[in-house]
């Protein structure tokens, strides 16, 4: 895990360095990656972002860390868009073990007061993903809808 944030804070220090225009943003949704961090770099009506959160828990599978890239495209005014996430999308747990569903999201976002600027930001998302999870109980793929909630600057 501290390896994965080192890398995560690492990597967004270098873009944000390269890039003039980006933002960073605290939130829960699959585009968040659970509960967590989201970094974009903003070039036009395209976002381009990585994120890292935390997916959830259980005493026997401990902490799972979820992660993922994405992007979005501004589609109306300067408060819509549309995008694409891939990642993990989804955690079940199965006794000792956590089922992990890897995959693609579609999102929605509404930005509050702008694409490009600090903002609460609210959206939906539909995922599809698989496992290779080879216990009982636990179907290969999944399928859902989440919303989406976060504060970006």
């Amino acid at each position: 895990m501290k390896y994965l944030l080192s890398v995560f804070f690492l990597t967004c220090s270098m873009f944000a360095s390269a890039a003039g225009d980006s933002n960073f943003s605290l939130g829960v949704g699959v585009d968040h990656a659970g509960l967590g961090a989201k970094y974009s770099i903003n070039r036009d009506k395209d976002k381009y972002f990585g994120s890292l959160g935390w997916k959830g828990f259980s005493e026997e599978a401990g902490s799972v860390t979820g992660y993922g890239l994405g992007w979005e495209r501004l589609v109306s005014s300067d408060s819509h868009s549309l995008g694409a996430f891939l990642g993990l999308v989804e955690v079940d747990y199965a006794g000792d073990d956590a089922v992990r569903y890897h995959g693609v999201a579609l999102l929605y976002n509404y930005y509050f007061s702008g694409f490009s600027d600090s903002s609460f930001v609210l959206g939906a998302a539909v995922h599809a993903g698989a496992s290779s999870y080879d216990g009982p109980y636990y179907d290969d793929n999944t399928t859902g809808a989440t919303v989406k909630l976060a504060y970006q600057w």
